[in-house]
């Protein structure tokens, strides 16, 4: 099914009358040559950055939330308690401890996970056809996802 210009389908898309059917629609077939090695280089490289970036943002988080786990008569005075405390005794670069690992790490799952989605989904849509593709999109985009995390989990 495709939406009409300007209607609001996508939360009542099974229901909605302002629908039109995809035999009805004219629409260029997909050319899925376009999907070369640059493109799921792109999208892998794109990944990598955005989950480098990303976890590593997050990692003074994550060393506060350690100590509290570890040390939680030390620091029990929360989490911005314990930014001050970590900061006061070891310094600011003290919450930057892990951080190196935390991005290169994050940096290769993001590059197979979002790389692998974008491989798995346009494989499977090329291998179903579009009319079907479309008709099992919620199938293919869920096993694309699935797919790629499993590889990337195995390389974080």
């Amino acid at each position: 099914q495709v939406f009409r210009p300007g209607c609001c389908c996508a939360q009542c898309a099974p229901t909605c009358t302002r629908l039109e059917s995809l035999a009805s629609a004219t629409m260029a077939p997909t050319d899925f040559s376009q999907f070369d090695m640059t493109y799921y280089t792109k999208s892998a490289l794109a990944g990598g950055i955005c989950c480098g970036f990303t976890h590593g943002a997050v990692c003074p988080v994550d060393v506060v939330k350690t100590r509290i786990q570890l040390e939680p008569q030390k620091y029990n005075k929360g989490m911005v308690g314990g930014f001050r405390q970590v900061i006061s005794e070891e310094g600011a670069m003290a919450l930057s401890t892990g951080l190196g690992a935390t991005a290169v790490g994050y940096f290769i799952q993001g590059w197979f996970k979002f790389g692998g989605v974008e491989f798995f989904k346009i494989k499977a849509a090329a291998a179903m056809g579009e009319k079907k593709a479309w008709e099992n999109r919620t199938a293919i985009y869920l096993g694309a996802a699935a797919g790629a995390e499993f590889i990337a989990d195995i390389f974080l």
